[in-house]
């Protein structure tokens, strides 16, 4: 699947984030209760992520496993802050973050705001 990136204008509730949003299409599924949901996502930063989809799974703690391009899959889990009807999913992920997920978005930001 194809990526797009595109860095987020600041908004006011941007400014109070701690890290930094970045707009970019990325392949995800959300895992919880024994059942996986594809997904696309919206918006990622070091800290969370806005994903789109149907049939988000009710929990309130999810494993998020999000293909960052040439970095490959990885798997965060994330505490859901917002979900709605209109199929979006906004999740915070742990702060101890699994499996290298959080070094891995760095990188993936640092490939990409190089370039």
């Amino acid at each position: 699947m194809g990526e797009r990136s595109v860095m987020a204008d600041p908004t006011p509730h941007d400014e109070r984030r701690e890290h930094r949003r970045e707009d970019v299409e990325l392949s995800a599924r959300v895992l919880a209760d024994g059942e996986a949901v594809e997904a696309q996502s919206v918006n990622l930063s070091e800290g969370g992520i806005l994903l789109a989809g149907t049939d988000f799974p009710s929990a309130t703690q999810v494993r998020i496993e999000i293909e960052l391009a040439e970095i490959g899959w990885h798997s965060l889990d994330a505490e859901v802050v917002r979900a709605d009807g209109d199929g979006a999913l906004a999740a915070r992920f742990a702060e101890a973050a699994t499996e290298g997920g959080r070094e891995a978005i760095r990188a993936f930001f640092a490939a990409r705001l190089s370039g």
